[in-house]
């Protein structure tokens, strides 16, 4: 597996999901150690997520002024725009289930079975 060292202070659930990354690009052998800076990023995206929905499911998705009224918690913004950073990280990545399944469509082994498209192919 390439060597990797994450950032400090993320939360175990970080950890947990980027050893899981590695793994997964590792047996894939889509990983080089040219990518350590977008790792880097993938796991501070991923942590501030995770930190961000802690927040929010503790303290709710709306907060209250002084007069009572009701708006957004300041971490729905940022959980929505982590989740967009993390989400675009994997699917450039062959990480997500329709991403995968994409890279799998477009592999010569799977196609050769495929009329159609092999039909495109030509």
């Amino acid at each position: 597996m390439t060597e990797y060292k994450l950032p400090d202070n993320v939360t175990s659930q970080t950890g947990l999901f980027m050893q899981a990354v590695l793994k997964k690009l590792t047996d894939s052998g889509a990983i080089e150690d040219c990518d350590s800076g977008s790792l880097f990023m993938l796991a501070v995206s991923y942590d501030m997520y995770v930190r961000a929905s802690e927040t929010l499911l503790s303290d709710g998705p709306f907060q209250e002024d002084a007069k009572g009224r009701k708006s957004p918690h300041p971490a729905v913004k940022l959980h929505s725009m982590y989740y967009a950073q993390v989400l675009a990280w994997m699917r450039e990545n062959g990480m997500t289930v329709r991403s995968r399944e994409r890279i799998k469509a477009l592999t010569p082994p799977v196609d050769a079975d495929n009329e159609l498209a092999n039909f495109l192919m030509q």
